[in-house]
């Protein structure tokens, strides 16, 4: 049980209503939330013992620390199955990057424990670290974009970047079975990568992998499907004589949801796909998404 900070529901009630009442005045809502967790802790790619980014080097794009989207697993789930010294129902969340052009990757996505927390002179810090990080399995041998020294080109922004993506929260039983470590439950992101198609990452596999020397390793045994839902496999442009779709899919968002995932491109509409080991939780509530 977390509590609650410091600033109760009435607090907040105070605020709000005397921000409300006139109409949004900047001398009336001054008043922000107070920060309660907060984590930089990106890949270090360049081993020089600071985190990539902007103001530690190594920027590259924002392949390591550009955060885009975040959203927390929808169930708290015990862990301890592939890491022992995670104890108890751990609150875990995902963050991804968006990446323009890079000089090497594609951009990551992290997974993040945020259950730990500490209570210093009466205000809640939450304690998140990072469990382990997902990125295109083989993404060291590629670049894409005006960052790319190999093949420089300005009209390949975006092009394997990860967008957005959703959480799915399966129960596994005999009729069930479970697709990885066991624990009595599988867990998978459904990843939207924009020229890249839709990338199905196992949860557990990228947690009991996370310290591996070998990312990329760790990478592609995480990875449990791809699909390029649009003019073959290596997505070409759709041909029109009226508009200019570009590179397609241009995927957006990836929504899983009872067996199946939606995915919404900005220039060719909406694919829906089906993962073979999502079938049997096909049937309504069978599964958690947020």
């Amino acid at each position: 049980d977390v509590p609650h900070p410091i600033n109760s529901p009435e607090n907040y009630l105070f605020y709000g209503l005397g921000c409300k009442s006139t109409i949004g005045s900047p001398v009336t809502c001054l008043w922000r939330a107070p920060e309660v967790g907060y984590w930089m802790d990106f890949a270090d790619f360049d081993g020089d013992g600071q985190p990539d980014s902007g103001s530690t080097g190594n920027e590259n794009g924002g392949r390591s620390s550009y955060i885009h989207y975040t959203e927390p697993y929808p169930e708290m789930v015990d862990i301890s199955h592939i890491r022992p010294e995670l104890e108890g129902e751990r609150h875990l969340i995902s963050a991804a990057v968006e990446v323009l052009s890079t000089t090497v990757g594609t951009g990551l996505i992290y997974i993040i424990d945020n259950t730990d927390y500490e209570v210093v002179n009466g205000n809640l810090r939450f304690l998140p670290k990072l469990i382990g990080d997902w990125e295109i399995p083989t993404s060291g041998l590629h670049c894409f974009g005006s960052s790319c020294e190999a093949h420089a080109n300005g009209d390949e922004w975006l092009l394997f970047s990860p967008h957005n993506l959703d959480s799915g929260h399966f129960i596994t039983d005999e009729e069930k079975p479970d697709q990885s470590y066991g624990g009595g439950w599988d867990g998978r992101l459904y990843i939207s990568h924009y020229h890249a198609g839709l990338w199905i990452v196992d949860v557990e596999t990228i947690i009991a992998t996370g310290n591996s020397e070998d990312r990329n390793a760790s990478h592609l045994s995480s990875t449990v499907a791809y699909i390029l839902p649009q003019n073959n496999a290596y997505g070409e442009p759709l041909d029109s004589n009226f508009y200019d779709f570009g590179w397609i899919p241009f995927l957006w968002a990836a929504e899983y949801h009872d067996g199946y995932t939606y995915l919404s491109c900005i220039t060719s509409g909406l694919y829906i796909a089906q993962l073979d080991i999502d079938m049997p939780y096909m049937e309504e509530g069978s599964s958690t998404d947020d």
